[in-house]
């Protein structure tokens, strides 16, 4: 069967999700609600956000099923910078087609002239999802940013691998066929005791977009 992007992404985190003991789910669980201010979410600022709080909805999905029902038809908001980048808006759009059983017709825009782990992973994704088949040089280009740890980095010059690339970056190769390297050691390096996930190794924080990252990356990781 034909899933839509957005539900395969879903699956993955379930699969994420229900991999993790009872009492990683616990504390998953309760991050997520301190993130919860009257049915919205708060964003890495700690002020509420709806962008953040689509995420939040999502991992509501996830730990409870049913509430997949309740997944915007439209997909997920942009935000404005990431509407500055052809690639993202198109992805986005593409999201939202797709929920709105329509057929996208955004996957053959161009990357951004500095390549990116996020542009590339959005690429790979539409062309596989609508053609079936994606630039295998990209292909490549994806699968060398995997750092030794298991993590990849976002670019060609970035100083350190983080959870967003790692956990967009194992979905898409995943979803594309690619087997990448076990990355079960980095993910949970970045495992924090409050039960969000970090970005970097260095850093000290968590959000709802995280924890969404750090549960792709899980679900992902086979």
């Amino acid at each position: 069967m034909h899933f839509p992007l957005l539900i395969k992404v879903y699956l993955k985190l379930r699969k994420g999700w229900t991999g993790l003991t009872p009492e990683a789910q616990h504390l998953v669980r309760r991050f997520v609600r301190s993130q919860e201010r009257n049915g919205f979410y708060l964003n890495a600022g700690g002020a509420v956000d709806d962008y953040y709080t689509q995420f939040g909805k999502l991992l509501e999905a996830v730990f409870s099923p049913w509430k997949i029902l309740a997944l915007p038809r439209r997909g997920l908001m942009v935000k404005e910078s990431m509407m500055k980048e052809t690639v993202y808006g198109a992805f986005f759009r593409f999201i939202a087609d797709e929920m709105k059983l329509i057929t996208p017709k955004d996957a053959n825009v161009p990357l951004p002239e500095q390549l990116s782990t996020n542009a590339v992973c959005c690429l790979l994704a539409m062309k596989y999802q609508s053609m079936g088949s994606c630039d295998q040089q990209l292909v490549e280009w994806l699968k060398a940013r995997q750092d030794e740890s298991g993590g990849f980095y976002s670019s060609e010059v970035a100083p350190m691998p983080d959870m967003l690339s790692t956990a967009v970056a194992l979905f898409t190769l995943r979803l594309i066929g690619e087997k990448p390297h076990k990355a079960s050691d980095f993910i949970n390096a970045h495992w924090m005791e409050n039960g969000g996930f970090s970005p970097t190794i260095y850093d000290e924080y968590s959000d709802v977009e995280y924890m969404f990252y750090g549960l792709l990356a899980l679900g992902s990781d086979e």
